[in-house]
């Protein structure tokens, strides 16, 4: 597959997730603001979709797992060889995984539809249902916002803005603070269009402490249009910091 070179934007400084503003990123020992995974799982994106087109957004199956921060602005290039890496502007590794061609997939498990908490919990639990309206305009604004360059999400949602929605369902259903999206593994099973609504239904599968002190959850979500299962993922989160940070793991 051909390189992607892009520019990393942090699309929503204002987001309520505070580690995208530089004073707080900087107060857990970041050089500043962090570009959000999701977008950098959108960028990453763009090799195997310009590769095997919608097909691979309908049955193809993506990986990432993000080793050092993405600062606004800077240069990142996509490759594709023996794994997928994003790298830095400096020829530092940002960010591996893996990328695999459409193919029949099996279905997936069902989750539980279960209403969102009145007041997030302050520890997660089993999660509450996500729902998104179809909304184009802002679909076409996150497609022109990350630069993407093909005419496929003319029509169909793109992978990042999906896996923000599998972000939502953490922050809908937690009372967080500063956190950090450590790694997505994303199996996709049908493609969804931009006037679709969407819905997104997980459930926690771990939880513990790391080396460093903080507190992560792993959980497994399904992104649905209707009844059908858009996107598979297996999502993990520091949900909670540690009061000052080292790490070089990703928002």
């Amino acid at each position: 597959m051909r390189p992607y070179d892009a520019v990393a934007v942090n699309l929503d400084p204002q987001a309520d997730n505070r580690i995208h503003d530089d004073d707080v990123a900087q107060a857990y020992g970041f050089a500043g603001a962090l570009v959000p995974g999701v977008e950098l799982f959108g960028l990453a994106s763009v090799p195997p979709v310009q590769h095997w087109g919608v097909d691979f957004l309908a049955s193809g199956r993506m990986s990432l797992r993000f080793r050092q921060p993405v600062y606004d602005g800077e240069r990142v290039r996509v490759t594709v060889e023996s794994g997928l890496a994003l790298v830095g502007p400096d020829s530092s590794v940002r960010a591996t995984g893996a990328v695999e061609g459409p193919a029949p997939r099996p279905a997936p498990a069902a989750y539980d539809d279960l209403l969102l908490p009145d007041v997030p919990a302050a520890e997660p639990g089993v999660f509450g249902t996500v729902h998104q309206p179809a909304d184009p305009a802002a679909c076409a604004a996150y497609v022109a916002g990350v630069g993407d360059p093909s005419t496929l999400y003319d029509r169909f949602v793109h992978p990042g803005l999906l896996l923000r929605l599998v972000n939502l369902a953490l922050m809908r259903n937690v009372a967080l603070g500063a956190w950090i999206h450590t790694a997505s593994d994303c199996t996709f099973h049908s493609t969804a269009t931009v006037d679709e609504p969407l819905s997104v239904r997980s459930r926690v599968s771990g939880r513990r402490t790391t080396s460093k002190g903080h507190d992560l959850v792993t959980y497994d979500a399904l992104v649905l249009a209707g009844d059908r299962t858009v996107v598979e993922v297996a999502h993990e989160a520091i949900w909670r910091l540690a009061a000052q940070s080292e790490d070089r793991a990703q928002a």
